[in-house]
């Protein structure tokens, strides 16, 4: 009799802890497919190229970013309170391709390109234009211009000096609408094959006309689907009164496709940035809105993907990596390489 009770005890025991095995198991399941759901896998055949080794590290964007000292436990006031979007699991690094053998001659070129007399009565850079270069930063100057190309990104800036300029007047009257402002500033872009296909019109603002007497127009592109955060990415014309073009930028990296790269779940990002960790944040408080974009950075080789947070105030926004950790280089082998 006593067997029998040991026996059934040892079973009921033994069917216990299956029971706990079997829930453990099933619940961590379940945990695992619903950590899957906030990803789909890309598609190989659109995106034929290799998945970066983890050896193969590129620069984490968050180093820059001022991180004040938190206390242990004490993360920014930050609150999400959108819904997570469904993301790839992998996107593509970029790899910007930089301008090669710039010489004076390659930047009088440039200018007389775009900017020469037969193309505009109001912008024009003379062949015989002063030449001046400090390290990346070429310069054609004329007491009417100023053309500034940046050797190491590609970016080139135009401006008319203020006492070239042929009036200047406090009155908006006195300055094309927006309107207008957009279709001056496309036409004259298209004129000097200055517009890319891609190419798309961000908006169009009244610069402060007392101190700049302009107002600008400007563009940008995307990356795919994905906007593009940083330089390399925005063409601005500012016009002043009667229509005038007082100045012309143009930051547009070149860039090819690369390697896939894994992506972190909008759980962690939402995280990093609570805890300061972030590329750029101008804003605590509630985030409504997360998406992917990409970034372009100023000394790094790649056009990372990033996760975007917009605010309430529509004018706030924060970034964070989107790529995972351990494809990014450690803060301490980024300190060194920028002693």
């Amino acid at each position: 009799m006593k067997n029998k009770k040991l026996v059934s005890c040892v079973v009921a025991v033994a069917l216990a802890i299956l029971c706990i095995v079997g829930l453990i198991f099933f619940l961590s399941q379940e945990e695992t497919e619903l950590e899957r759901e906030w990803s789909y896998p890309v598609d190989e055949s659109e995106y034929p190229y290799p998945v970066l080794d983890s050896n193969e590290k590129v620069e984490d964007l968050s180093f820059a970013w001022y991180r004040p000292p938190f206390p242990p436990g004490g993360p920014l006031k930050f609150e999400f309170v959108g819904q997570f979007p469904k993301v790839p699991d992998k996107m593509l690094l970029y790899k910007i391709i930089r301008p090669k053998n710039v010489t004076e001659a390659y930047v009088r070129e440039l200018a007389n390109k775009y900017f020469n007399k037969e193309l505009s009565e109001y912008v024009n850079i003379p062949i015989d234009a002063g030449y001046r270069r400090n390290g990346n930063f070429c310069n054609l100057n004329t007491s009417a211009y100023n053309f500034m190309f940046e050797a190491h990104t590609g970016f080139f800036d135009l401006f008319k000096r203020r006492k070239a300029r042929k009036k200047l007047s406090e009155d908006r009257k006195d300055y094309p609408s927006d309107e207008e402002g957009i279709k001056i500033a496309t036409e004259y872009l298209k004129e000097r094959d200055l517009l890319p296909e891609e190419a798309y019109l961000y908006g169009a603002s009244d610069v402060n006309i007392e101190s700049v007497g302009a107002i600008q127009v400007w563009f940008t592109r995307k990356i795919g689907q994905y906007k593009i955060w940083g330089r390399g990415s925005t063409i601005s014309v500012r016009i002043g009164v009667a229509g005038e073009i007082t100045r012309v930028s143009k930051s547009w990296f070149e860039y090819e496709p690369y390697k896939l790269v894994p992506i972190k779940s909008p759980k962690e990002a939402v995280n990093q940035l609570k805890y300061g960790n972030a590329l750029l944040a101008t804003s605590s408080g509630k985030a409504t809105r997360m998406e992917l974009a990409y970034h372009y950075p100023h000394n790094d080789e790649y056009i990372q993907p990033v996760y975007s947070f917009g605010f309430e105030n529509p004018k706030s926004y924060s970034l964070v990596p989107a790529i995972e950790p351990e494809y990014l280089k450690s803060h301490e082998e980024m300190r060194k390489k920028y002693k």
